[in-house]
């Protein structure tokens, strides 16, 4: 007996003992509060932020597949530029191929303006394709058998006004002209669920923007009132995300941006839409297959090609050209440079500049020279051409793809 009270005796003590050791259930362990649910890096944000934070997670997914349609409506049917391709965000590289589509019932000026001119006065090319890395563009025009290679120093001294080439690298994305670029500063104004756990917003997206999707050349053909109280007002955008918040589908109305006069006056709606997949999944070419020339070597204005100089076209400016060998197939065929003055409208300066080459043709064509062949002539001024620059006219011949 006395060895079992001892036994119990000494439960309550033992007992006492854990208590104090604890702290008597008022401890640190119990006063730690309870973890709450993960909060969303999208969903869970002010509403205005969501469109934005979506295109952060977006890019945190380090890489996508992307296809962007920009149709341009009239009466006489719908053009389409479709751009498509893969982006590295994590790297800043992107691949991305353009091919255009324009009714036939469209004027030759509309398709010079929206595929940009040849030497000949003709609508550009209506494919290309082009990489990007923070280093430099690769470009190939669909018509041409090699590649250009724009190093960062060839882009910058280019500048859009002159090669319009900088456009082809985004901000928002590695590849430039995507509605990515517009909805880093979009606010969302409404919500609703979406399939699969996603959501799809109404958006607004502001004006300027816009801007950063076209090439500067196209730029000029709209939003001629930019600056207006009538043109502050943003364009409406919806945009849907998944479950995880990456956007996967953006549309944009952009008719806004159109004017009432000019090359476009016909074309009444202008809209953007753009699908994204394969996150995690896509990656772009690293590197260009086949020829590869180095641009700030091939590539120049027409007014500095020599007499005799063989080039080829494939730009968005008639008047940038790639020097390439008389041997093989050309675009154009330099045969004079003759310093001219300029008249007094630019009708009579173009007038004079025909004036000039039909008499170098007719005078001193060089032996190479067709006997009756349709000639061009390109006037650059003097300040174009930089210091000690001339009033130049350029005069040369064109031929269709693949002759020589």
């Amino acid at each position: 007996m006395i060895s079992r009270l001892a036994r119990t005796a000494a439960l309550p003590l033992a007992l006492l003992l854990l208590t104090a050791c604890d702290g008597g259930g008022g401890g640190e362990k119990d006063a730690q509060p309870k973890a709450g649910p993960t909060r969303h890096p999208v969903f869970d944000q002010p509403l205005d932020r969501q469109v934005f934070l979506a295109l952060r997670e977006t890019q945190k997914a380090g890489s996508a597949s992307f296809t962007q349609t920009v149709s341009f409506g009239s009466v006489k049917g719908t053009a389409v530029q479709t751009l498509s391709g893969r982006l590295d965000f994590a790297k800043g590289a992107g691949e991305a191929g353009v091919k255009w589509q324009v009714p036939e019932k469209y004027s030759a000026e509309v398709r010079k303006t929206l595929l940009g001119t040849t030497p000949g006065r003709a609508p550009g090319t209506a494919s290309t394709g082009f990489l990007v890395d923070r280093q430099r563009i690769h470009y190939r025009a669909a018509s041409s058998g090699y590649w250009l290679r724009y190093d960062a120093a060839d882009t910058l001294a280019a500048g859009d006004g002159t090669d319009p080439i900088g456009h082809l690298r985004g901000s928002e994305s590695p590849v430039g002209g995507t509605l990515l670029e517009g909805m880093g500063g979009a606010d969302a104004k409404a919500r609703q669920d979406g399939p699969a756990e996603g959501r799809t917003y109404r958006a607004e997206m502001p004006f300027s923007t816009g801007w950063a999707m076209f090439p500067a050349d196209l730029r000029k053909e709209l939003a001629a009132e930019m600056g207006t109280n009538a043109r502050q007002a943003g364009f409406p955008l919806t945009v849907s995300v998944d479950r995880k918040g990456r956007i996967t589908h953006g549309r944009a109305d952009l008719s806004r941006l159109l004017r009432k006069s000019g090359a476009l006056a016909d074309v009444t709606s202008l809209t953007m839409d753009l699908t994204l997949t394969g996150f995690g999944a896509s990656k772009p070419a690293a590197a260009p297959t086949g020829n590869v020339r180095k641009a700030a070597d091939a590539v120049l204005p027409m007014r500095d090609v020599k007499s005799g100089g063989c080039v080829d076209s494939g730009r968005r400016a008639a008047h940038v050209v790639v020097d390439v060998p008389c041997s093989g197939p050309y675009d154009a065929r330099v045969f004079a440079q003759i310093p001219l003055r300029p008249g007094t409208t630019q009708a009579e300066t173009q007038e004079r500049a025909d004036i000039a080459c039909a008499v170098a043709r007719d005078m001193a064509g060089p032996a190479w020279l067709p006997k009756s062949p349709e000639i061009w002539a390109w006037w650059t001024p003097a300040h174009v051409s930089g210091p000690g620059g001339k009033n130049l006219v350029t005069c040369y011949l064109t031929t269709k793809r693949g002759d020589s």
